[in-house]
């Protein structure tokens, strides 16, 4: 299965899904399947052409099905400029940091002074519809949770919040130097970056101090689990310690 590991073109995907390649292009039209745009010839990510059929009802073939191993069914994720192709200009995206340094997550790039975008991530549709079915679930969650990746979060629950002092729609690309106090910050980027490289040596807790802008620093034990979506992300939650 070694070509799903590349985008399909439109005839590789009428083939794959048993349909002429006007059907194909009617459903990129429509917006519903989402496609990138190369020359007079367009691009689908089989990730994205999987979730369109699960949404839309449509038979999945057998031979995509098995690319999908949690049965979890996300968009796939691409740059928000090619997201918001249509009115990039007007946007301002290749202006932004985010278009110039080709970042791949958008929103880490928010404390930067070249981040053009003005939009809450909580009220993007672009976040929304990529990133926010895949973290929604620490809302679930009654302790202060948080998705981790690369030094950054990707999203943090109301306790999260709290325990921080920091509004949930501002923890989204938060840099974790603005969460943690700094002398307890290394060493949990130290184990962090263990889990990473898997060594068996990396201890499964962290004891780290909160920052918050009205109350002392705030002693924690932060449990850390690795995730299968987002892709090499993690899952923190803390427990507050005496």
């Amino acid at each position: 299965m070694d070509k799903f590991n590349n985008d399909l073109s439109v005839p590789q995907a009428a083939n794959l899904c048993g349909v002429n390649r006007n059907t194909i292009g009617t459903w990129i039209r429509s917006g519903k399947l989402r496609a990138n745009r190369i020359g007079k010839n367009y691009s689908i990510s089989p990730q994205e052409l999987l979730f369109f059929l699960k949404t839309n009802g449509q038979r999945i073939p057998d031979e995509l099905r098995k690319q999908q191993t949690n049965q979890l069914y996300f968009r796939s994720i691409q740059n928000c400029w090619q997201y918001y192709s249509a009115d990039a200009e007007l946007r301002g995206c290749r202006n932004c940091i985010v278009f110039t340094n080709d970042l791949d997550i958008c929103f880490i790039g928010k404390e930067c002074s070249k981040f053009k975008c003005e939009k809450s991530c909580l009220t993007c549709d672009y976040y929304q519809e990529v990133y926010y079915p895949r973290i929604k679930f620490i809302h679930q969650i009654n302790r202060p949770a948080a998705i981790y990746k690369d030094l950054y979060l990707w999203a943090g629950n109301i306790k999260w919040a709290e325990l921080s002092g920091i509004k949930e729609e501002d923890l989204i690309g938060t840099g974790i130097e603005n969460i943690f106090v700094p002398n307890s910050l290394a060493p949990a980027i130290s184990n962090f970056k263990k889990r990473e490289l898997k060594d068996p040596m990396a201890p499964k807790n962290d004891y780290v101090f909160f920052k918050h802008p009205s109350k002392h620093h705030i002693k924690t034990e932060i449990s850390v689990y690795s995730l299968n979506e987002p892709t090499d992300a993690w899952l923190l939650i803390a427990e507050i310690t005496c």
